[in-house]
């Protein structure tokens, strides 16, 4: 169920300072509509630094209510409860206001569905005098890939470890071989 709120709830005006709480206002329509582009990249950025920071802090909180770190206070914290949901509320956030630039940079960059239907109609347009008869290319084709051809006719000159000795370019391998 999507809602589009204008204020906070009651949960998240609790759990966010009041700082936090301006710029989670600035996220929700029609504020959000009104915010140029810079100040919405701006306001990306305050969400991801204040999102990560509570985040980090309510994993340390976490460690700290299990056990597993010392207390960074004078006291161990008891839970991570409130700031969990201070990181959720951020989150939530950060994801409206990311929603709306990439809504508004959608004109610019194309899918990969409409890149792909361009790909085939080039592809469908392309007029190529070998290939309008179906049958193989020309040898001579000028667009012709000469393939691995030249590969066959070269020999190897030393041993894949790359081992010679006083028998000259035979490979230790090979003269073993031979001996036997």
């Amino acid at each position: 169920m999507m809602t589009d709120q204008t204020t906070a709830s009651q949960e998240e005006q609790r759990a966010l300072s009041q700082d936090e709480l301006e710029l989670a206002n600035q996220t929700r329509q029609p504020a959000l509509g009104r915010l140029s582009d810079k100040e919405l990249s701006d306001l990306v950025g305050l969400l991801r630094v204040r999102r990560n920071r509570a985040r980090d802090i309510a994993a340390r909180q976490g460690r700290e209510a299990r056990g597993k770190a010392g207390p960074k206070g004078t006291n161990p914290a008891a839970g991570n409860a409130g700031t969990r949901s201070k990181a959720e509320f951020l989150t939530a956030a950060l994801d409206r206001a990311t929603a709306e630039r990439e809504r508004r940079e959608g004109d610019a960059d194309p899918s990969q569905k409409d890149l792909a239907q361009k790909a085939a109609a080039l592809k469908d347009d392309a007029t190529n005098a070998m290939m309008e008869t179906g049958g193989p290319l020309h040898p001579n084709d000028p667009d012709a890939d000469p393939g691995k051809a030249g590969l066959a006719e070269t020999q190897r000159d030393a041993a894949p470890s790359g081992a010679l000795d006083h028998a000259g370019e035979l490979p230790a391998r090979e003269r073993s071989r031979e001996r036997g």
